[in-house]
């Protein structure tokens, strides 16, 4: 039979103190494995989808859009911004979604690289969102077609990642006349 030690125990109270400080230590980046990005929400043809911030210049109210002639139909136009001509996408066109009208709730979500620049159009944002990376799962099978090209995945809420890298990277976003 082992005796128990008794809680004035020297030994013990090392432990329990060793214990205690592990426990109070901050938990760092480096000892975590979940990761979070910060994200914009914002509703396409019902749907909702999220675009990682670090890629986002600006996200600003669709007042007027030029149409420019004989560009693909995903590019819906240019916008004045403050001076300087930014490309509007259409990702509902684009993903061949069921096409809306423009409300007063439109958006557009200028996306920006060191190569290239140009608009996201959103029917309304949501908000913004942590989302941790281990979250996103593979595609849904839903999601099929181009719009499975641009996707990192999707939440277990039903939130759309896309994939910023590969919108800004991507030479059909690119029209050279």
């Amino acid at each position: 039979m082992t005796a128990k030690p008794s809680q004035n125990d020297p030994m013990t109270e090392q432990i329990l103190k060793h214990r205690a400080q592990r426990l109070a230590k901050p938990i760092s980046d480096e000892n975590t494995y979940v990761t979070k990005m910060t994200v914009v929400k914002f509703r396409i043809a019902h749907e909702i989808y999220a675009l990682a911030l670090k890629r986002i210049r600006i996200i600003h109210p669709l007042k007027s859009l030029t149409f420019i002639p004989g560009t693909p139909d995903f590019i819906r136009g240019v916008i004045n911004l403050r001076g300087e001509i930014i490309s509007v996408i259409d990702l509902k066109v684009f993903f061949d979604l069921p096409d809306q009208e423009f409300t007063n709730l439109s958006q557009v979500i200028i996306l920006t690289s060191d190569k290239m620049e140009f608009g996201i159009l959103s029917d309304e944002i949501l908000g913004m969102a942590e989302i941790s990376k281990n979250d996103i799962h593979l595609s849904l099978p839903t999601l099929t077609g181009i719009r499975a090209d641009y996707l990192k995945g999707v939440t277990g809420n039903g939130i759309v990642v896309l994939d910023d890298e590969k919108l800004l990277t991507d030479e059909k976003m690119c029209i050279n006349l």
